[in-house]
């Protein structure tokens, strides 16, 4: 009996110095990618500052309440990102991972800081830089329509807004990217506080909710911010600019949300938790649930880390078939294809629908160049973005849009979904010129791409 006895104990000890092991390993596992990842993933601009100031007062953990519910996107993201090991995929598969091992061995985090790094993330920057510019055109044509509806003399030319002979250019931050971010940030600290005030905590569906509402409390307090802007006037990069959109940001999405989201609070119940999938349940203070799934994540994520790749570096490099008639081709270490005639210089970038795309608005203006003007056009029968790049003297006139040789599109929906479903590749087709006439010339006479 005493033998038995020894043995209990002796096994016991032997599982807790395990557990250990593999509870440090994966804390050191999960800092070092995380601080990777700090340093070849992440902008640490103003959004990034305030989500970590953030981090310490949202993230409240429920002792106890152990959870698998990131079981499942914790292994999708880790198996996507072993055969796309691109950074993005590497975050998420660590974000889920990381909340996974937390919630095994602390407990319960609050929904909201999930949120609140997706937010800061990268990745929520690309996906706002993929679906926002026709947003910034949207608002320029509904603000040009306002102003007209009142009686003045205004209207719309893509991103330009012309008012009593003047001209007003919608740029980035006036189409609310950058204030979205803020403003997204700015629902999830309220919902955390009024959840600490009321020791409630709302239901997915609710934060969803309270989200897609700040987005739309974000689009007005930005039509109104653009509508102040030129009423009255207010250059770009003055005091009074910055001013204004603080203003309207207060009155147009701080105000409703500080209402909005004490009624719903007030009106929801703690939600339910099902059984099935969680249970409290005591273990011993240095003891993992399910360690061996922790340490193949962990594992996993080491081995992706090693062999992290670029988007560029996914792409097929083999695209000698792809082709422009009268035009001599060359090839780019990126995998961006180069056309040029005496004309037009025309870029055309293999586009997945998978992947953020890097428009000329990306691309130009990391080499300097700024865009004064922006619009849509119909020429030859297809309809394209057209833009002014301006770098001290020089201008460059562009075009661009999605193309596969047999559709041609600049609706970001309208081609992902025709290329999920199966269509042929797409490219984006940049074509550029030194002259107005000379680009509108080189677009109505560009060749079909071939395949």
């Amino acid at each position: 009996m005493f033998s038995r006895s020894y043995n209990l104990q002796e096994y016991i000890s032997f599982k807790l110095t395990g557990s250990r092991l593999i509870i440090s390993s994966c804390w050191l596992i999960y800092i070092g990618i995380a601080a990777r990842l700090g340093i070849i993933y992440f902008k640490w601009d103003a959004n990034t500052v305030l989500g970590l100031a953030l981090l310490p007062y949202i993230c409240k953990v429920k002792r106890g309440s152990l959870s698998l519910r990131h079981l499942v996107p914790a292994i999708v993201f880790t198996t996507v990102a072993i055969y796309f090991p691109v950074k993005t995929n590497l975050f998420l598969a660590l974000l889920f991972s990381a909340l996974l091992f937390f919630e095994n061995l602390k407990g319960k985090i609050s929904l909201v800081l999930f949120l609140l790094l997706l937010l800061i993330s990268p990745a929520f920057e690309y996906v706002s830089n993929t679906f926002s510019f026709p947003l910034r055109i949207w608002l320029s044509e509904v603000a040009a329509s306002l102003l007209a509806s009142m009686g003045m003399e205004a209207s719309a030319a893509g991103n330009i807004i012309r008012f009593k002979g003047f001209e007003f250019s919608v740029d980035q931050a006036c189409a609310g990217l950058h204030m979205l971010a803020t403003s997204f940030m700015i629902c999830l600290f309220i919902i955390a506080h009024y959840q600490r005030q009321a020791a409630k905590q709302l239901h997915l569906v609710w934060i969803l909710f309270l989200l897609v509402l700040t987005f739309a409390l974000n689009i007005l307090c930005n039509l109104c911010r653009i509508l102040l802007l030129v009423f009255f006037k207010i250059p770009a990069g003055t005091t009074m600019h910055d001013l204004t959109g603080i203003i309207c940001l207060l009155i147009y999405v701080v105000l409703p949300l500080l209402f909005l989201s004490s009624f719903v609070l007030k009106r929801t119940e703690k939600p339910y938790i099902d059984l099935r999938f969680y249970k409290t349940i005591r273990l011993a203070p240095d003891e993992l649930r399910f360690p061996l799934i922790h340490l193949a994540l962990a594992v996993a994520l080491v081995v992706i880390t090693i062999n992290i790749k670029s988007i560029d570096d996914l792409e097929d490099k083999s695209v000698s078939n792809v082709s422009l008639p009268g035009y001599k081709k060359s090839v780019l270490e990126s995998g961006v294809i180069k056309f040029e005639n005496t004309g037009a210089l025309v870029y055309v970038k293999p586009s997945r629908f998978y992947c953020p795309e890097h428009d000329p608005m990306i691309c130009w203006q990391g080499s300097g160049y700024i865009f004064s003007t922006i619009k849509k056009e119909v020429i030859a029968g297809r309809q394209v973005y057209l833009g002014v790049l301006t770098k001290a003297k020089d201008k460059i006139y562009a075009a661009w849009w999605f193309d596969n040789g047999n559709m041609k599109s600049i609706n970001e929906f309208e081609w992902r979904w025709a290329a999920a479903k199966g269509a042929k590749p797409f490219y984006l087709v940049n074509v550029n010129a030194a002259t107005e006439a000379a680009l509108l010339e080189a677009v109505k006479n560009l060749p079909a791409i071939k395949q």
